[in-house]
């Protein structure tokens, strides 16, 4: 009963804040997503499983129900066509009888379940972002106390041992093999670490963005602090490396602008003051063993990959692919997992040759044209740093999976490229 106490709240909580606004209702969507981990972990259930799920229904109903204009401008264009073509794909593949019917199903939710909310996000405006960044600021905070509350007293005193948090107690790796990652309230460490990344791009904006109240840069400020220490704090290296890269083409991109290279610096030296002071920051130095490093990259991108498009052309079947999370009741019928830990890999092996396609298609659609530098928008800042984000993680997608259905970083991800299909489409139309 209280598994579907979740579900029904998830569900009419995000519905009814969509109702009254698009950036409350994708708050209210991450608020779910923040503590997702936590209720799945210790109300163990099948109803528990598609919590966030349950959130991202209300989202959907809400924008249908509420903003019959915005939805048409919403599906009209390019974009809409990609997401389209993007989500039938792979709903035809999930009709054929390769794997399980049950776990091509989980797999397709998996696939094609987060991507409509890049449609939504195109209709977002300036006071819904504003809106959205407040939420994740305090969201920020509430996940530094969950992870610092982890960091002192050990996972047992919020997760207990079953088979949603088996990863988190195998990954005991930190300071020497002595402590685990730090997941806070989400379902792992990667989720938390990932999760803080994408939040920096609209905290940074409300930081330090022109004309705004210095309430809302004080929020932000904090946020930011927040989900700088989390990406530490969780121990996971991709995170770390993205940060660095994405900064790093933020601040080409816009031609070394001062802005940008003051951003950069302070959360590059907040992020050298917090490691040097504990050891337990310091995970991804492993990242200086070249050795490593070269044995990981080849672990996640090397000539199997082709060997992979060779064998599976059409794809081995939604669901084999490494990478796919199979929910713990589905786990006796889950095939054998074919593939790398790579993104691009994983959209292979389930989708084939024509879903990778697809995907890397409308991925080079997005970045080839990028945000004009001097955009007529409050947001110019933001945009900046989105477009650095995205292009950073795709371009680094081929090292890690979970980019489509980490929790909630994925619709983080997705909103910001939603977000960027609306200024490319703005600049379209404002340059004919």
């Amino acid at each position: 009963m209280t598994s579907l106490l979740f579900l029904a709240a998830a569900f009419l909580g995000v519905f009814i804040a969509t109702l009254r606004s698009l950036g409350l209702g994708f708050a209210a969507l991450f608020a779910v997503g923040y503590f997702n981990g936590y209720i799945r972990a210790n109300y163990l259930s099948v109803f528990t499983t598609f919590t966030f799920d349950a959130g991202v229904l209300g989202l959907y109903l809400g924008f249908l129900i509420g903003y019959p204009r915005q939805l048409q401008q919403a599906i009209s264009g390019t974009a809409a066509t990609w997401v389209l073509t993007l989500m039938l794909w792979p709903t035809v593949l999930a009709l054929l009888p390769i794997n399980d019917f049950l776990v091509q199903l989980v797999a397709l939710r998996a696939t094609i379940w987060f991507v409509p909310a890049l449609l939504i996000a195109t209709q977002l405006r300036t006071a819904d972002l504003n809106l959205l960044v407040r939420g994740l600021a305090v969201l920020n905070l509430m996940a530094l106390g969950g992870g610092m509350y982890v960091y002192f007293y050990g996972l047992e005193v919020l997760y207990p041992r079953n088979a949603v948090t088996e990863i988190m107690y195998r990954s005991k790796d930190v300071g020497g093999y002595q402590y685990h990652r730090i997941p806070s309230f989400f379902l792992n460490a990667h989720a938390y670490g990932g999760t803080m990344l994408f939040t920096l791009p609209l905290l940074g904006e409300r930081c330090l963005g022109r004309g705004v109240p210095l309430g809302d840069r004080m929020v932000a400020s904090a946020g930011i602090a927040a989900a700088l220490v989390g990406i530490l704090l969780c121990a996971a290296r991709q995170p770390v490396v993205q940060l660095v890269l994405a900064l790093m083409v933020a601040w080409l991109f816009t031609r070394l602008n001062l802005t940008v290279g003051l951003i950069a610096c302070l959360l590059l030296t907040l992020g050298a003051l917090l490691v040097s002071s504990n050891e337990r920051f310091q995970r991804f130095r492993t990242l200086e063993d070249t050795t490593y490093v070269t044995q990981r990259v080849h672990a996640s991108a090397n000539a199997s990959f082709f060997e992979l498009m060779v064998r599976y052309p059409l794809g081995a079947g939604l669901g084999s692919s490494v990478g796919t999370s199979i929910p713990f009741f589905l786990a006796d019928r889950a095939p054998e997992q074919i593939g790398l830990e790579n993104e691009y890999s994983r959209i292979l092996v389930d989708q084939g040759l024509i879903g990778l396609g697809l995907w890397i298609g409308f991925v080079v659609w997005l970045i080839l044209r990028p945000p004009p530098l001097r955009l007529q928008w409050s947001w110019g800042l933001g945009i900046m740093l989105m477009y650095a984000w995205v292009a950073v993680n795709w371009a680094t997608a081929f090292i890690g999976a979970g980019t489509l259905s980490s929790i909630p970083q994925s619709i983080l991800l997705l909103v910001q490229m939603g977000v960027l299909c609306r200024v490319r489409q703005l600049y379209s139309h404002s340059s004919q």
